[in-house]
C-alpha cells in the first residue's frame, strides 16, 4: 500500500519471540528459536486451520521453514488497519469477546494465549480478525492461572470501565499502551462505586493492596506462588481457566454501555432541514453517483449512523466510515452486528485526525498516512461546512488534502451561507466568513476535480460527483 512509501512503519518489534514486518503483498513473521517449533506445532493441529475458516484467526503461510535458520510466516493484509484508540464501544466489546472465547477454545484443545490486549485484534468491517499468533502457547495442565488475566484487566477492562463509569475518553488508549493501573481509577471513583463489582474485585483491592506496603508485600509473594502453583488434576485447571474466562466476559459485557443519545446519534431520523423530496433525491444521486463511480474502497466522512454508509456497502465495496460523534459511530456499530455489510466504523476527526504514535511515532501509523492511496471514492456529506466554520480550515487546504484522500471519485455535498445549519456555525461571525461562497468552494475545488454530475436540492443545498483530474 502507499502508506508504506509515505510513512515507514518499524516493524513489530517487542516480542521476544519473533517480528512482524509489514509488505504491500503481506506481513510477514518472523520466529526464534525455540518458539518456532511451538507454534509450527499449533498451526499443524485441526484447530487452527478451524479458526482461520471461521475468521477468527489470521491466516498463515509458511514461506521459509525453520531449518532455514528463521522461521518465516506470511499473513494476508488486513484491507485497513484501525487501533482501539478509533474504535467505538461496540468495537471494544467485539475484541475483548474475540479474545476471551478463542482463548477459552484454545484452553479445550490444550493451548491458551499469553498475551490479551486490544491490540492483537484487528476488523473486517465489524468483525474480529485476531493476529497474533504468536500469543498462542501450548497449556501446562497443571497451571490454573490465567498469566495474561492482568493484562487484560488493564487494557481491556479498566479503560472501559472509566469509560463508562468516569466518562474517560477510550480515545486516551492512545497514550496508554498497557492501559490503566487500578490505582489510576481508584481515586476518581466515590465508595459506593469502589464496593460494586467489578470496580471492588478490579479496582478496590488492588489498590488498597498496593498503597499497604505490609499487605503488598504480601501480595506480591502471593503472585509469585501463584504463578508457579499447581494442580495435580488437569482437568481442574482447565475448569479453573474458564472459570476465570468466563468471569471476565460477564464483567466486560456488564460494563460495556449501550449507544447513548448524543448531538448527532438521531441525527438521521430528527433533521428538518430535508423535506421527503430533499431526503428522496439526496438518495437517489449519491445512488446513481456509486453506480457510475463503481468503487471498491470509500471513505465516508461525517457518516453519522450510516445512511449512506450502508448505500456504499450495497455497492460490493468496502466502506470505512468515519466521524466525531462517539455515540453515533457506536449505533452504527450495533446496527451493522448480522448484517454482512463490510463496513468499518471509527471515531476519527478529520480535522485532528490520529497521530502516528508508538516507538518514534512509527509503530502506528497515522490515520492519514493509512487513508494515503487506499480509497477509490469518498463521500462528504454535509460536512464541509463543520470544516470551515467549526474547525476553521481554508476552502483550499481541505481541497488538497481531500483530493489526497481519493484517487478518482469524491461525492460532495455543499451547504450554502443560507442554509439554517451553516447560520448556525456561524455563531455570529458572518462578518468575518463573507469569503464562504460557492464561487470560493468551486474555484478550490476544481484545482483538482473536474464536475460529473450535480444537482440542486429545494433546500439550496449541492449535491455533486466530481472526478479527479
Amino acid at each position: 500500500m502507499a502508506e508504506l512509501l509515505t510513512f515507514p512503519s518499524l516493524p513489530t518489534f517487542r516480542d521476544p519471540a519473533g517480528s512482524v514486518e509489514i509488505r504491500p503483498e503481506g506481513a510477514y513473521r518472523s520466529i526464534r528459536a525455540p518458539f518456532d517449533a511451538e507454534i509450527l506445532a499449533f498451526l499443524a493441529l485441526p484447530i487452527a486451520t478451524q479458526l482461520v475458516e471461521q475468521g477468527r484467526l489470521v491466516a498463515s503461510e509458511i514461506v521459509s521453514p525453520a531449518n532455514a535458520g528463521t522461521l518465516v510466516l506470511r499473513h494476508p493484509r488486513i484491507s485497513f488497519q484501525s487501533f482501539p484508540w478509533e474504535w467505538a464501544p461496540g468495537l471494544w466489546l467485539a475484541a475483548a469477546e474475540l479474545t476471551l472465547n478463542l482463548c477459552s477454545d484454545l484452553v479445550q484443545q490444550g493451548w491458551l494465549l499469553k498475551d490479551a490486549t486490544p491490540l492483537n485484534v484487528l476488523f473486517r468491517g465489524t468483525q474480529p480478525i485476531f493476529v497474533d499468533v504468536l500469543s498462542i502457547e501450548r497449556l501446562d495442565p497443571h497451571q490454573p492461572i490465567w498469566l495474561a488475566y492482568g493484562q487484560f484487566v488493564r487494557t481491556f477492562l479498566l479503560p472501559m470501565l472509566a469509560y463508562s463509569r468516569l466518562g474517560w475518553p477510550l480515545q486516551a488508549s492512545l497514550t496508554r499502551r498497557d492501559g490503566y493501573e487500578p490505582e489510576d481509577i481508584y481515586a476518581a471513583l466515590s465508595w459506593p462505586e469502589r464496593l460494586r463489582q467489578p470496580e471492588l474485585s478490579a479496582v478496590t483491592m488492588p489498590s488498597l493492596l498496593t498503597n499497604n506496603k505490609l499487605l503488598a508485600n504480601n501480595e506480591k509473594i502471593q503472585a509469585g506462588s501463584l504463578a508457579s502453583r499447581s494442580v495435580k488434576d488437569p482437568e481442574l485447571a482447565k475448569e479453573i481457566l474458564l472459570k476465570t474466562l468466563k468471569g471476565l466476559l460477564s464483567q466486560m459485557r456488564k460494563i460495556t454501555p449501550a449507544h447513548r443519545s448524543s448531538t448527532w446519534s438521531d441525527y438521521a431520523e430528527t433533521a428538518t432541514h430535508y423535506n421527503d423530496e430533499d431526503h428522496a433525491r439526496k438518495r437517489s444521486f449519491v445512488t446513481d453517483a456509486l453506480a457510475a463511480a463503481h468503487p471498491s474502497r470509500i471513505l465516508d466522512v461525517g457518516c453519522n449512523t450510516g445512511v449512506y454508509s450502508n448505500l456504499a456497502a450495497d455497492t460490493g465495496a468496502e466502506v470505512i466510515s468515519i466521524d466525531t460523534d462517539l455515540q453515533a459511530v457506536d449505533r452504527l456499530c450495533a446496527s451493522l452486528k448480522g448484517s454482512g455489510r463490510n463496513i468499518l466504523p471509527l471515531c476519527v476527526d478529520l480535522a485532528h485526525p490520529t497521530p502516528a504514535a508508538g516507538w518514534e511515532n512509527r509503530e502506528y501509523s497515522s490515520f492519514l498516512g493509512r487513508c494515503t492511496g487506499h480509497f477509490d471514492t469518498v463521500m462528504m456529506l454535509a460536512v464541509l461546512h463543520h470544516l470551515l466554520l467549526r474547525n476553521q480550515i481554508p476552502m483550499d487546504r481541505i481541497a488538497t488534502l481531500v483530493s489526497n484522500l481519493t484517487t478518482r471519485h469524491l461525492i460532495l455535498e455543499w451547504v450554502p451561507p443560507t442554509d439554517p445549519k451553516f447560520q448556525e456555525l456561524l455563531r455570529g461571525r458572518g462578518a468575518i466568513y463573507t469569503h464562504i461562497t460557492e464561487a470560493a468552494f468551486r474555484d478550490a475545488f476544481a484545482d483538482y476535480f473536474t464536475t460529473v454530475d450535480e444537482l440542486v436540492l429545494v433546500n439550496g443545498r449541492i449535491m455533486l460527483h466530481l472526478r479527479k483530474k
